[in-house]
């Protein structure tokens, strides 16, 4: 299984050429964290009009993918990958650390994301950038 980052969602909605050719050739199922759905979320205003669209592609896509809820041991999860970075001088968003955790904690190694550096610190995880 290969987790989605947040940025991977939001190239998937623009139809981005990269990540579309990836999704095509790829075989193994996706998953995507809640975390990453704040953060959507996060992104549109709510009484804007022109984000309503954006919002449903959000909600139909959650549904095409296996979505991974945050649990205490996750949020425990993150807490040793922030402040393991933090030492070694590396520190990333905690919404990243969040979203790390929550595939690591179920057992999910891989993440598709554009934002390489943001995950690329994190020993357990192999990132794949587009």
């Amino acid at each position: 299984m290969i987790g989605l980052d947040t940025s991977a969602i939001i190239d998937i909605f623009k139809g981005e050429e990269k990540i579309k050719q990836f999704l095509e050739d790829n075989k193994e199922p996706l998953a995507a964290t809640m975390m990453s759905y704040l953060e959507l979320f996060f992104g549109l205003d709510p009484g804007n009009p022109n984000h309503a669209e954006e919002g449903s592609y959000y909600d139909e896509f959650f549904k095409s993918v296996y979505n991974i809820d945050m649990t205490k041991n996750s949020c425990k999860e993150a807490s040793k990958i922030f402040y393991n970075l933090k030492k070694q001088g590396k520190t990333i968003e905690q919404f990243d650390c969040a979203i790390a955790a929550m595939f690591l904690a179920n057992g999910i190694r891989k993440i598709i994301t554009r934002n390489a550096k943001h995950f690329e610190n994190i020993r357990q995880l192999a990132v794949i950038s587009y």
